[in-house]
């Protein structure tokens, strides 16, 4: 069930990635969708300490700008230490 609420998260998090990325084409708003992309695959598929070290580096290659950018931070690290992943 939790896993559900966090997919439910990770979408909303791609659509607000996507709807951006429509009006406003930049790699920046690529590469969240990107980002959000993968958090969803390791939902469905499970991760592994190197998976979260490597979206961790990644994420933190990008300028947190704006609220899309802050909620995709917060919210992955904070499912990855629910999963007892250190970020």
């Amino acid at each position: 069930m939790a896993e559900r609420l966090w997919a439910v998260e990770a979408q909303e998090i791609l659509a607000y990635f996507e709807m951006v990325n429509r009006t406003h084409p930049k790699q920046h708003w690529q590469n969240g969708i990107e980002l959000s992309q993968r958090w969803l695959q390791l939902l469905s598929a499970g991760a592994t300490q190197a998976d979260i070290d490597q979206f961790v580096s990644r994420l933190e290659s990008e300028p947190i700008s704006g609220g899309g950018w802050h909620d995709l931070a917060t919210r992955f690290r904070y499912w990855a230490r629910l999963q007892g992943f250190s970020d």
